[in-house]
This record gives structure tokens, sequence and C-alpha cells, in this order.
């Protein structure tokens, strides 16, 4: 039995590959849990290194709690096509399932077939250049990745107040980079 919502994994043109909504989906759907292996800091930094030793410029990490970051790159699942937006149809929730800390990508609205998946990277920067934003949204920041690790709102000047959650359903949904 599928448990997972019917998407597509498109290419788009200017952001890569990406997922879209293959049937209209309505709020709070679950989309697809985000897979990869959990590595530990020390861990991440050692395969960031690797990585850019390897020339690879394409990363999908992903934190999962404070020392544990889920790292997508060479073994995951198509989650990790999921692209950013400024105003991002999808969330992160997480879920402890059989002791186990999980991360899933539900619907934040309602989303129409065709509609490109997206949810908002709440991205850190490690390294001198922010990466350019291709959302195309109204209110789009224009980068991923504030100064000094400030959240891309407050770095763009557009602080907004965020709405309450319910406690321990939530993740922080950081994805990191590295310029090298």
């Amino acid at each position: 039995m599928k448990q997972h919502a019917d998407f597509e994994v498109i290419l788009t043109e200017d952001k890569g590959w990406g997922l879209r909504a293959a049937r209209d989906l309505i709020p709070n759907t679950f989309v697809l849990e985000y897979c990869g292996e959990v590595l530990d800091h020390k861990e991440f930094k050692t395969r960031v290194k690797k990585y850019a030793s390897m020339k690879n410029i394409h990363y999908y990490f992903m934190a999962l709690k404070n020392n544990e970051i889920i790292d997508a790159t060479l073994k995951g699942n198509c989650s990790r096509f999921m692209n950013h937006s400024c105003e991002p149809n999808c969330e992160t929730q997480k879920w402890t399932v059989n002791g186990q800390l999980r991360v899933g990508f539900f619907t934040s609205k309602t989303v129409t077939a065709g509609t490109e998946l997206t949810f908002d990277y709440q991205f850190q920067r490690y390294g001198k250049e922010a990466q350019k934003c291709f959302c195309g949204a109204p209110s789009c920041r224009g980068f991923l990745g504030g100064e000094n690790r400030v959240s891309v709102r407050a770095a763009a000047g557009k602080m907004k107040k965020e709405r309450p959650r319910k406690k321990d359903t939530s993740v922080s949904n950081a994805l990191t980079t590295v310029s090298v």
C-alpha cells in the first residue's frame, strides 16, 4: 500500500530537479519522508570536505536535531529534489516512530495537480557567497542564506511573525551548503 502523496519528479527550467503534485492535495497531506544517512556533526564536516574534493556541487543536508544531520546526497530518496520557495506549499514535521526521529514533508496548503512542491529551506550558509533564489514568488527574498547564520528573513529585513506550532511536531528544516 502506497503511503505517500502522488507526485512526479520533474526537471525544472532554473532549479534542476524538483517534485510536482500529480493530483490535488489538501492541507496536511503527507508527501514523503526525507531519507538519507544520519551523521553527527564531526562526520558532517568530514563529508562536506569529501564532497568538495570530489567536485560535487550538489549537497543534500537537513538538520535532524542538534548533533544529527541527514545526508541524502548519495543515499536518499527523491524527497531531496524538493526545491526551495520563499512562499512554500509544504513544510517539514518531525515524528518519533518506533523510537527513531524521522522527518516528513507535509502540504501546508491546498496544492493543485501540476504545481511544484516546495518548502522554505531556512538556509544556513557556510562560505562566502549567498545562492541566488529562483523561486519566482512575489515575496522572493532574492538569495538563500543570510550573513553570519542569521535567518534569511532577518537578513532580508522581512521579519514575519511565525505562526505557533504544536510542540514536537516540527523540525528546523535548515539546509546547509558550503562554498568551496
